[in-house]
């Protein structure tokens, strides 16, 4: 299950940003996730809250996902769609030479968190 060990990457760069920003408390991370990235999302979820659990700057935390359609276009009719089932073949002339231009994606957006303190929580959100 690599929904874990990505969880667990997810928290170290979460918790150093945070640590970076002089955060309080982390109180949601958002992601954007490709539909052919093969991240399985409730997995992914349930791992990073039990590993966030663990840590008291990230005790709490949501992961709030935004997923990305894997998408490929033709290089011959130049028609853009949807993949199916990770089949890269243009449906409008059925030819194989396609680019995937969308779905891989695997990034972390953002994440909001309490200060400090409130002077330095207004300096965070300019």
């Amino acid at each position: 299950m690599h929904e874990l060990s990505i969880a667990q990457s997810i928290v170290e760069v979460v918790e150093a940003t945070a640590v970076e920003n002089r955060a309080s408390q982390v109180n949601s991370v958002r992601l954007l996730i490709g539909d052919g990235s093969g991240v399985a999302i409730e997995p992914l979820i349930f791992s990073f809250e039990m590993i966030a659990s663990m840590e008291p700057l990230l005790s709490g935390a949501k992961l709030l996902i935004e997923r990305v359609p894997h998408r490929a276009r033709c290089r011959k009719c130049a028609t853009e769609f949807i993949i199916p089932d990770f089949v890269v073949i243009c449906p409008a002339c059925q030819v194989w030479d396609c680019e995937v231009i969308s779905g891989t994606e695997l990034q972390v957006l953002e994440m909001e968190f309490d200060a400090e303190s409130e002077e330095e929580e207004q300096l965070c959100q300019n």
